[in-house]
């Protein structure tokens, strides 16, 4: 007897296919964008209020009272100050001498 594959019937899963859903699909003609959390909460953005979050503080760029982390918060060090710290390095182990482990009797 020769074996004969059986195959499982699928159905779609909904919404898992992102490409379906209508690109304006959480705002109004009046500009209100409709947003929900995790939990399902429905949250209302209403064109007036956008518009003034652009002017908040908070919205200020770079915020207040960050840490000064180069590359981060704060330009990087230049590429020459960095190639000056390599030199130096290698300057330094260059200096020492190489010395053996231990002597060896031939």
């Amino acid at each position: 007897m020769a074996a004969t594959g059986t195959t499982t019937p699928s159905c779609p899963i909904p919404g898992s296919h992102h490409l379906l859903i209508p690109e304006g699909y959480s705002s109004t003609p009046g500009s209100t964008v409709y947003s929900t959390t995790p939990g399902g909460t429905r949250i209302i953005y209403d064109r007036k209020f956008l518009l003034e979050c652009k002017n908040s503080p908070v919205a200020r760029t770079p915020p207040c009272c960050l840490p000064q982390i180069p590359g981060v918060t704060s330009l990087a060090q230049s590429s020459l100050v960095k190639l000056e710290e390599l030199k130096e390095r290698n300057e330094s182990e260059e200096a020492m001498p190489d010395q053996d482990q231990f002597e060896m009797d031939i």
